[in-house]
């Protein structure tokens, strides 16, 4: 077995739990490459390839965001090794993204710097990457021993900006549908006003991250209405109201509010069963 592989763990043995993860960060890139190997992409690939690496690398950011809030509810504390996994992932998936926009543009070089000052979703866009790959470079034991523990900590704060610029930059992108693009942002409220809990009090229970929960729903709804309200001009009013209609589909803040709900109830299994005398017996 190859030493400190990505599914290995420090002593090189391999990790039941860093090699799913791995093979789950492999598999859209092999998904992607299997569609155009096989014609399944339209007759513009590069397009195909630049929107589905771009919605990949925000699914994996997202992923990362989700890791600490998961251990602080379910005091499972290896699922913190797949945090950096994570993040590195939704990185390449960037810089695959940034690639195959420079393939669309045919590596061009001065239509590429024009268009980059020309177009702000573009520049938000560059601002995250940026970020992303400060973040990765200093991804790393040296780098945490360089910084110390609260220098490299105050750096990777920077993932929350990079997210948002990454939200900002979809959202710009996007044409009709902004379902994804609103529950990527709702997702990311829930675990910034996580981080933000965290910061006010070291531990907190079941009725904070119900109320977080709420927080996140509401705001993931009006983050919806808000856009398509601007972006269409349709009352927002009634774009709220479409919240309550479940025969057509089921809106993005009640994703949101189940997965913060989801949270809670894993909270609340782990206080019933650490609990002196509550603890089910096997």
């Amino acid at each position: 077995m190859i030493a400190f592989a990505p599914w290995t763990d420090r002593a090189g043995r391999l990790s039941w739990l860093k090699l799913p993860v791995f093979l789950a960060c492999c598999a859209p890139a092999v998904w992607i490459a299997w569609q155009w190997y096989d014609g399944l992409l339209s007759p513009k690939p590069v397009t195909d390839v630049l929107r589905q690496t771009g919605d990949w690398a925000l699914r994996f950011l997202v992923a990362a965001l989700a890791v600490t809030p998961l251990r602080h509810a379910t005091r499972w504390n290896r699922i913190y090794i797949t945090r950096r996994m994570l993040g590195l992932t939704a990185l390449v998936y960037t810089l695959g993204h940034l690639g195959f926009w420079f393939a669309h543009e045919n590596f061009v070089w001065w239509t590429i710097l024009m268009e980059s000052f020309l177009r702000v979703y573009l520049l938000i866009g560059y601002v995250a990457t940026f970020i992303m790959i400060a973040l990765g470079i200093t991804s790393n034991e040296a780098a945490i021993r360089r910084l110390g523990s609260q220098g490299w900590n105050n750096l990777h704060w920077w993932i929350y900006p990079a997210a948002l610029a990454s939200l900002v930059h979809y959202f710009m992108l996007v044409r009709l549908d902004a379902t994804q693009a609103a529950l990527m942002a709702g997702l990311c409220a829930l675990f910034a006003g996580f981080r933000v809990l965290r910061k006010r009090k070291a531990d907190f229970g079941v009725a904070s991250l119900i109320a977080l929960a709420l927080f996140a729903g509401v705001a993931t709804a009006l983050i919806e209405a808000g856009y398509y309200a601007f972006a269409t001009g349709v009352d927002a009013r009634r774009l709220l109201e479409a919240h309550l209609d479940f025969s057509y589909t089921i809106r993005p803040a009640w994703h949101v509010l189940a997965a913060g709900l989801a949270l809670a109830l894993a909270r609340g299994v782990r206080d019933v069963w650490k609990t002196p005398g509550k603890r089910v017996s096997r």
